[in-house]
């Protein structure tokens, strides 16, 4: 899921500061701190990082040192990428991403009687003998404005509800 937001990241443009060592500069005085350098991750890396976190799930051992290895090796960076700046940006791109795709109406969640009554009488038109390919894609067909995938999923919450009401 995080992978995904990454990837839509990517799409968007997003590009956001990071701790890095980029821009630097020079202390005057021995008792300043040097100021942290920004590094702006490229499209590039952000595709990169989408595709490690698919490519290394959690769990498996030394995964971040992976992650940016994987990073550093696509996208062939002057300063290469550490672990602590790939985990940093993926925590960051986790929460910057809006839930806008997990909003029902957005998902087409939303279902009125009429659909509903539309999707019970293709069910009874099609029988489940059917190749499930070809059923799903005629009920979808019956009811305007729904895809298979979503009938699909409308019927297996009311089965579902039905179930757990016994």
């Amino acid at each position: 899921m995080i992978a995904a937001r990454l990837s839509k990241a990517v799409e968007a443009g997003i590009q956001t500061a990071s701790s890095g060592s980029q821009i630097e500069k020079e202390n005057k005085e021995d008792t300043e701190q040097p100021v942290k350098r920004v590094n702006i991750w490229t499209k590039d890396e952000l595709s990169a990082l989408a595709k490690a976190v698919k490519k290394y799930p959690p769990g498996g051992s030394s995964r971040w040192e992976q992650i940016s290895l994987f990073v550093n090796n696509l996208c062939k960076q002057a300063e290469p990428r550490t672990k602590e700046e790939c985990i940093e940006k993926y925590n960051t791109v986790a929460r910057q991403q809006p839930k806008q795709a997990a909003s029902p109406a957005a998902q087409g969640e939303y279902w009125t009687k009429d659909e509903d009554q539309l999707l019970q009488s293709a069910l009874s038109q099609f029988p489940a003998s059917m190749d499930k390919n070809e059923r799903w894609t005629q009920i979808a067909e019956m009811v305007p404005g729904k895809t298979k995938k979503q009938c699909v999923t409308r019927f297996k919450a009311i089965r579902d509800a039905i179930k757990n009401k016994k």
